[in-house]
């Protein structure tokens, strides 16, 4: 039988348990008498007259589960291990976080010993339960399942395979054993990118009380992760599921400090959580907060690619009492706004939504700047959007401050756009003059074959009635020979001719 050595878990000289490798029959310890000088002992015998009261461990209450796949250790006998992987006995019992079982009593692995002292696989991140060491558990098919990481912690709680308890707990003691782990490790779980997405679905399990609690943890950081790439996304689970009070403190947070908002605002992570709030503010004093908070930087907002959204979404969501701050401050840099490509697009929907006075000081300052706007790149389309809405006086007023350029616009690439939305959306009065202007020109022949100021007098003719028109025909007929030899000339020409048929 000495040769058939196989392991099993036997007793040292001072009661601790050891492990051995595992296979069918235990080893015999020293401290026995060996079977060549008792041939007719058995182990059976042995272990008989072995006593284990003197062992150190602090066992837990006796009431194991029978037919476990589990291996125990028990005072009074061994049950068989059938769910271990490489030979490994260990401790088991129904309550697998008893004080026992911690990560100062053990440290194990697979095989071998070290000082003639149990050894537990030790992780490298190991979460703790109150003190506890996080138990490796066996499999139903006898495999060794290992030590969950924080996704598998964060699936138990949110009760993974169907609601099962493969360790013996009730619902309600799992859950908050799953809870306390969760416990101060919630900002680590926000910012990694594989674990945000399941304490996402978490928090929406939680109750009202677990909640704040988690809540407490992350308002403090709540700046940092709203430009994180990942805890973003947690910022905005936050904010859907959080009280009113609570979404106050977290606007208070975030608008505490000079330009701290401004700068979640140009983040491409950032602006997402803004935008999720802004959609949930409902108070007068939310509201001031946040617009109190974005009204110093309103102009660098307004021209960033990501900071514009908010601004958009102030406009859309808010009354214009509650703009007019922030409106005023666009007016007063109207024109560095508009000639940004970002910008001209939010001085569009400015002069949408503003109303009164806040509206007025919008106008007059793009009448104040019409001349340069006209030929800007971006400019353009704010005179243009101007024009187009017809506001009593806006276009004689804009026509005054042009008279006398019409002719240098309508051969400028951009200047070319805003002078035939005058033709086309002034009113006929206000066509005439413009087109009067361009007649009187010495140079307006030149017109009919540039590549911008072919287009004006296409317009030109669309607009114009009566003798107006009748001498444009007569141009027209007097270039025709020029206009033949040149291509944008003869693109006049053949439209011009087309119309007359």
């Amino acid at each position: 039988m000495s040769s058939q050595r196989s392991s099993s878990s036997v007793f040292d000289n001072d009661q601790s348990p050891t492990l051995l490798t595992s296979s069918q029959q235990p080893l015999a310890m020293p401290r026995f008498l060996s079977q060549t000088q008792n041939p007719g002992q058995t182990l059976e015998d042995v272990f008989s007259r072995l006593s284990v009261s003197a062992s150190p461990f602090n066992y837990p209450p006796s009431d194991f589960s029978a037919g476990s796949s589990y291996g125990v250790k028990t005072p009074s006998k061994i049950l068989p291990c059938n769910g271990w992987g490489h030979g490994v006995t260990t401790l088991q019992s129904s309550n697998l976080w008893h004080p026992a079982f911690t990560s100062n009593n053990y440290s194990y692995y697979d095989d071998g010993f070290v000082d003639s002292k149990p050894l537990v696989r030790q992780r490298e991140k190991t979460p703790t339960f109150g003190g506890g060491a996080f138990p490796v558990f066996p499999l139903s098919n006898g495999m060794q399942q290992k030590t969950p990481d924080d996704a598998g912690f964060l699936y138990g709680f949110l009760g993974g395979n169907n609601g099962s308890n493969n360790l013996g707990f009730s619902g309600n003691e799992r859950r908050l054993r799953w809870f306390n782990d969760l416990r101060g490790r919630v900002l680590l779980l926000a910012t990694d990118q594989h674990e945000c997405r399941t304490l996402q679905e978490t928090m929406r399990k939680l109750t009202r009380e677990e909640f704040y609690i988690i809540f407490l943890e992350l308002i403090n950081h709540v700046t940092d992760l709203m430009v994180d790439p990942f805890g973003n996304y947690v910022v905005q689970r936050m904010v859907e599921i959080c009280t009113e009070e609570q979404l106050s403190q977290i606007v208070l947070s975030l608008a505490q400090c000079n330009f701290q908002l401004v700068r979640i605002c140009l983040s491409a992570h950032g602006i997402r959580g803004v935008e999720k709030l802004l959609e949930r503010v409902t108070t007068q004093e939310q509201r001031d907060l946040v617009l109190s908070a974005l009204c110093p930087g309103a102009a660098i907002l307004a021209k960033d690619v990501n900071g514009h959204r908010v601004l958009l979404h102030c406009l859309k969501q808010f009354s214009g009492e509650d703009n007019e701050n922030l409106l005023n401050v666009v007016a007063n840099k109207c024109f560095e706004i508009a000639t940004d490509k970002t910008g001209c697009v939010v001085l569009q929907q400015c002069i949408n939504h503003a109303q009164g006075e806040t509206k007025q000081k919008l106008l007059d300052a793009i009448i104040l700047h019409v001349s340069l706007l006209a030929e800007d790149c971006y400019g353009n389309y704010v005179v243009q959007h101007l024009l187009s809405l017809k506001v009593p006086g806006v276009a004689e007023s804009l026509l005054i401050q042009l008279k006398g350029r019409f002719f240098y616009l309508a051969c400028n690439k951009y200047g070319s756009n805003v002078v035939e939305r005058f033709l086309q959306d002034s009113g006929e009065k206000h066509s005439t003059s413009i087109v009067l202007e361009l007649l009187h020109n010495p140079n307006v022949a030149m017109l009919l074959v540039d590549p911008y100021g072919n287009y004006v007098i296409k317009s030109a003719l669309s607009a114009s009635k009566g003798h107006v028109r009748n001498r444009l025909e007569r141009l027209i007929k007097l270039n025709s020979l020029i206009m033949r030899s040149n291509l944008y000339g003869k693109k006049l020409l053949a439209w011009f001719e087309k119309g007359k048929i």
